[in-house]
Order: C-alpha cells, then sequence, then structure tokens
C-alpha cells in the first residue's frame, strides 16, 4: 500500500509542476459585417439575406464576421480564433424572452450567399448567430437588442462593415442593428383552396364566405382539411411533422407525426381531416392523440383503407400520431390495480456493508490523492 501512494504521490507532483502552453489565435482584427443579417439554408448550405427590421419568429440569422489582420479580408474557418481572443454579450431592453439562443460566436459551411456578402475563399466562415424563439404568438413583438463584441486585450482590433471601432482599447464594439426590430410569424391570406407553408403560420380568413379546402406538408406529409371558414377569426396552423423524445420511447415502432402547433387552431365550424399514411403494410395501422402530454386513441377516427388515410371530423387541429403497432403507455406500468403507484424500494432501511475484499484500501488511496492534489495546487500558487 506504502508503495501504491508513493507512485501516485510522484505522478500527482509531476502534472502540478508541468504546464501546458496554448497556441494564440492569429486572428488580432476581425470586421463584422454589422450591415446585412442572413438566413441559413441546410440542405443547400446556403446564406438568404434577411430584413433586420423584421426577424422571423423560430429563426436563426447570421451576422459575418472576417479576419482584417492582413489588411484584406480573409475567412475564419476555426471557432477557436475566435473565441481565443474575442467574446460576446448582449444587451436586451425589449423581447428578451422571444430570443431563445443568445448572440455567439459559430462556423458554418456555405456553399452559396443570395445577397451582399460572399465568403473570400473558403468554404467555411466565421459568423455571429443567434435565434429567435418559437412561441405561437399571433401579435407582433417588439425587439431591443444590442451585440457587444469584445476584444480579450487592448491589442486586438474589431471594425464594423470597415469602419474601426476598437483600436488598442478593452470596449466593446456595439452592433446596433436590431434596437428598432420586431419579431413576428408570417401570414397566409386563405383562399377556396390553398397551402399553409410552415413558415408561414397565421393564416387569416378576410374574405372567406364558404367553405375552404386547406392542404398542410409536402407530398410525402400531405394533410388535408376541408372546412366552411366563413366569419372565421384569424389562426396559428403549422404542421409539425417530428417528436424525437416520442420516437426514442417507441424505438421499435415506426411512427409519423402530425403535430399542429400553438393553442389557436379552433374553428367556429366542424370540418373534415384527412391524414394520409404510409404505415399500411396490409394491416390497419393505430392513430393517436396527444391530449395533456399523453397518448389517447382516436376511436372516433375512420381508415379509409382503399385511400390509406385516416378521416377525423373535428373543429380542432390536434396532436396526431400514427404508428404500425400499438403503443402502450409505459406510465401505467408504473401503477397497481387499485392506481397506486408501487415502489420497489427495501424500506427497512438496512445499508449494506462492503465485504472485507480490499475496499478500504481503496477509500484510503481516493482519500490520500485528495490530499496530494490540494498540496499539489497549493506548491503550484505559491510558485
Amino acid at each position: 500500500m506504502k508503495k501504491i501512494l508513493a507512485c501516485v504521490l510522484a505522478v500527482v507532483l509531476a502534472f502540478g509542476m508541468c504546464t501546458v502552453a496554448f497556441a494564440a489565435s492569429d486572428v488580432t482584427a476581425i470586421d463584422v459585417l454589422s450591415g446585412t443579417v442572413y438566413t441559413y439554408d441546410d440542405d443547400d448550405k446556403a446564406m438568404y439575406l434577411a430584413d433586420a427590421d423584421d426577424l422571423d419568429a423560430n429563426t436563426t440569422y447570421y451576422i459575418p464576421v472576417v479576419d482584417v489582420t492582413s489588411g484584406t479580408a480573409a475567412d475564419i474557418t476555426k471557432l477557436s480564433d475566435l473565441t481565443n481572443n474575442y467574446k460576446i454579450r448582449n444587451s436586451i431592453s425589449d423581447g428578451s424572452s422571444y430570443i431563445s439562443s443568445k448572440p455567439a460566436f459559430v462556423i458554418k459551411s456555405v456553399s452559396a450567399t443570395y445577397g451582399d456578402y460572399h465568403p473570400v475563399s473558403a468554404s467555411k466562415t466565421a459568423f455571429i448567430t443567434f435565434t429567435t424563439a418559437d412561441k405561437f404568438n399571433m401579435e407582433e413583438v417588439d425587439l431591443d437588442m444590442t451585440i457587444k463584441v469584445y476584444p480579450d486585450e487592448s491589442s486586438y482590433d474589431i471594425s464594423l462593415n470597415g469602419v474601426a471601432q476598437v483600436v488598442g482599447t478593452s470596449t466593446p464594439a456595439e452592433i446596433e442593428e436590431f434596437t428598432n426590430s420586431t419579431i413576428c410569424y408570417r401570414e397566409t391570406e386563405a383562399s377556396s383552396y390553398f397551402l399553409v407553408p410552415s413558415g408561414a403560420p397565421i393564416v387569416t380568413f378576410d374574405d372567406i364566405d364558404d367553405e375552404i379546402e386547406m392542404e398542410f406538408g409536402d407530398d410525402d406529409e400531405e394533410v388535408v382539411f376541408i372546412v366552411n371558414a366563413t366569419n372565421q377569426k384569424d389562426l396559428f396552423l403549422r404542421l409539425d411533422t417530428e417528436d424525437e423524445a416520442l420516437e426514442d420511447k417507441y424505438p421499435n415502432a415506426e411512427l409519423e407525426i402530425r403535430y399542429f402547433a400553438g393553442n389557436n387552431k379552433t374553428f367556429r365550424k366542424t370540418g373534415e381531416l384527412t391524414i394520409p399514411t404510409d404505415l399500411d403494410d396490409g394491416d390497419e395501422p393505430y392513430l393517436y392523440e396527444v391530449v395533456d402530454g399523453k397518448l389517447t386513441l382516436c376511436e372516433d377516427a375512420k381508415y379509409d383503407s382503399s385511400d390509406e388515410a385516416f378521416v377525423i371530423k373535428t373543429n380542432k387541429l390536434g396532436n396526431y400520431v400514427i404508428s404500425d403497432t400499438k403503443l402502450v403507455d409505459e406510465d401505467a406500468d408504473d401503477s397497481d390495480e387499485d392506481g397506486d403507484s408501487t415502489d420497489s424500494t427495501d424500506s427497512s432501511g438496512d445499508a449494506t456493508t462492503n465485504p472485507d475484499t480490499g475496499a478500504n484500501d481503496f477509500v484510503g488511496l481516493a482519500v490520500a490523492l485528495a490530499v496530494v492534489s490540494v498540496a499539489g495546487i497549493a506548491v503550484a500558487k505559491k510558485r
């Protein structure tokens, strides 16, 4: 045991006396192109010019950042080149709850841009990014946000659109493009037959005085709702098709998610909702609705085997799950027949003890390690 402690002591002291050198970033002057803001398409890896005054809800935005250390613009391809020398803070006086991801540096792969900015040479380049929240609000909200970029040392420079802001000082450069902005969802105007895109979920019915047919999703996920929308007020209608938590809960089931987001999705009149499925392999699939966080079998839904679709008479668009197998709520397994929760923990209160297998020696070793580590830190501080 003494030999083990001696070896451990030697190793800890050796590590305590070592110093690790980190390579400094070569990026000591940056230009934040704050006059422009972009959205990003993951499929096309393309940046699209956006409007800084009118921001869309549930959207991530990007402000380009380039390296001007050498006097000419160059792409920044490593995140550490920024984060080692610069920090970002923000000040939000209005609309803070509608920013779900605060400003931060990020590196993105960009194959094309549509607007004033273009990467200099590399396919990867740097941005300041932030994300607006998905709160299903029908009205626009005001945003007053200032993004502040700080140098870690006074020798690091910052420019905004080519104009030097921070030279030889540790004060921040302030991006003020979002101090008089609004955040809202886009609108779709109803007609006799129309598609509701996910990017414009607020549907207005101003000129409708008859039955309409609405489509949601793409060709593979197309959901149709037919209803008389006379005198119908505006509604938030967006179809979401993912629920990772539910899919993880039922890994052996093949699921199709058809969720109508938000709370304002009830029509004045009852209509017919048609939900097609690709899970018909000869056996009728199961249709559930998520009610108060729990799966409930839609017993009123009718299944059309010829069209491979469920048909529901309803005036409220809910959250639906189609499954190829019957889903069992796992929470039910935690209750007995009387509805009382069961507890498998032994209530005797007896603590178990380790047999004499040398465990006590390892406990002593752990204590010794802790003492030696503290001693090593103290020595390092004195030096």
